[in-house]
């Protein structure tokens, strides 16, 4: 009799393969939390359920959580459009480039880094890309096609955060923590750089083993980067599933389809929604040289997959067998 996916899954993240932390929660139930490989090879610190570890475009959410607030309180709508808020960007972008094209996707604007390049930030000097205007240079010459079809891109996310910081008065890192991290009760998240280790972080390692240095932005921005961890995480999904934090319109908004990526996947506001068992679940993908991580939570009950790797690519595999794992018979 073949294995089922929740055997795979268990063998896969306690093999030399798996480098991270793994949470399943379903409906309050938790029914896998696991940690293995180091957080530090050179210092040989295990990984553990407590570790943070860079997440890649797990950023995304969280800046889509941040303008929802900003929404909420007025400061700006879904449908303003971005050069309403950045007057100094018309010169470069139309004005049919809104937020809400920006967050889903489908604003034209092509990207600043090729996703699928093995070293996606090589040539640009890592050590000076620190907040989201060190970024234009590069953002700004990004091809630009049609609005309305879906074209992932990390670009808009950047004009993004620029947007952030015009609204809120401040620098983007600040604007996260006063807007996001306090009210959502984070503890653990935030911006620290990633160009050198620190106590209780997992840096990320190439595939020849060394450390991946020098090859990320020295800090995490509105697009990527952001260093979290598992409890962190389950939080946050907690207060964007219910309470004050987002209002209902505000959350039907960012959870809401606009595009559909694949069989399994769609494209919302600043989330992915993925198909689980038949149910409509929100969350993101993060992938960095170094780095894997997958999230997913249902926005109707206590439910998420959670998979932080500080190795490449193995968080998807988790992921697929998690979800095959949850879809199963009995399980829904």
């Amino acid at each position: 009799m073949p294995a089922s996916a929740e055997h795979k899954l268990r063998a896969l993240v306690d093999s030399p393969l798996f480098s991270g932390v793994i949470s399943i929660t379903y409906r309050g139930q938790t029914l896998l939390e696991h940690a293995h490989g180091l957080a530090n090879r050179e210092m040989n610190v295990p990984n553990c359920l407590g570790t943070r570890f860079a997440t890649g475009s797990i950023s995304k959410i969280f800046t889509a959580a941040c303008l929802g607030r900003m929404v909420d309180a007025g400061l700006c709508r879904f449908d303003q459009p971005l050069t309403d808020i950045l007057p100094t960007l018309r010169p470069h972008f139309a004005e049919d480039m809104t937020l809400a094209s920006l967050l889903s996707h489908r604003s034209g604007l092509g990207d600043y880094i090729d996703d699928d390049a093995e070293l996606p930030f090589a040539g640009m000097d890592t050590a000076k890309l620190n907040c989201p205007a060190d970024f234009l240079p590069y953002v700004l010459p990004a091809e630009r096609h049609p609005p309305g079809a879906y074209r992932y891109s990390s670009a808009g996310f950047i004009l993004l955060g620029l947007a952030i910081e015009a609204l809120a008065g401040e620098f983007f890192l600040a604007a996260m923590v006063r807007w996001v991290f306090i009210p959502a009760g984070l503890i653990c998240t935030g911006f620290p750089p990633l160009d050198a280790p620190f106590p209780g972080f997992a840096p990320g390692y190439l595939p020849d083993g060394s450390p991946n240095f020098g090859h990320l932005p020295r800090t995490g921005g509105p697009d990527g980067g952001i260093v979290t961890t598992v409890s962190d995480l389950r939080r946050f999904f907690a207060v964007l599933r219910d309470g004050p934090f987002l209002s209902p319109s505000t959350r039907e908004f960012l959870f809401q389809k606009t595009s559909q990526i694949n069989e399994h996947a769609a494209c919302a506001h600043g989330f992915k929604i993925i198909d689980i068992g038949g149910e409509p679940w929100l969350g993101h993908t993060g992938s960095d040289p170094g780095v894997s991580a997958r999230v997913a939570f249902s926005a109707e009950h206590d439910s998420s997959i959670i998979i932080l790797c500080n190795v490449e690519s193995v968080a998807f595999e988790a992921f697929r067998l998690a979800r095959e794992w949850l879809g199963a018979d009995g399980r829904r």
